[in-house]
């Protein structure tokens, strides 16, 4: 079994709604018994709340329910999941910093392999502060990425 994580900053935007896509990529390709996705933040802030009801209300959009509770990252995310997927470069350099070199090799950037916006970053906005168009934008970018990282991780399914 293969365990996927993936981390933002509150656990209430961006990483819930990756979750809740990679996990609908996943089924769609077949793959739900062997792979386990999950996601939380760098902070503690939102500790058991439902994403942010703006990210709700655009996932619903799509037919995609968020139920996820936020949680905080533990020093056991390192060694229980394979795959750890930072939204954005700051949220990958905390974790760097809170797991450890121990765990480096399990972290990357979750656009790694997405073309970079025009002005070169491959960082998930963060749309907290701002409106509908935020969460409209990070709905596509989270969409298109899931599938990119499932057909990285699972080359061999179609």
């Amino acid at each position: 079994m293969k365990r996927v994580l993936f981390v933002c900053l509150g656990n209430i935007c961006r990483s819930p709604l990756a979750q809740a896509l990679f996990e609908k990529e996943i089924e769609e390709r077949g793959l739900s018994p062997a792979v386990v996705a999950d996601s939380c933040g760098c902070s503690g802030w939102h500790s058991g709340d439902l994403p942010d009801p703006r990210m709700r209300t655009e996932a619903a959009r799509h037919g995609i329910d968020l139920t996820h509770r936020a949680r905080k990252i533990t020093n056991r995310d390192g060694s229980e999941f394979d795959y750890i997927f930072a939204m954005d470069e700051e949220i990958y350099d905390r974790l760097s910093d809170e797991l450890g070199e121990k765990y480096w090799n399990k972290i990357r950037l979750f656009r790694e392999w997405d073309q970079p916006d025009a002005d070169g970053s491959r960082d998930v906005p963060d749309p907290y502060y701002g409106g509908r168009e935020g969460f409209a934008a990070v709905y596509d970018i989270c969409e298109r990425n899931c599938r990119l990282i499932a057909d990285r991780l699972f080359p061999c399914n179609d």
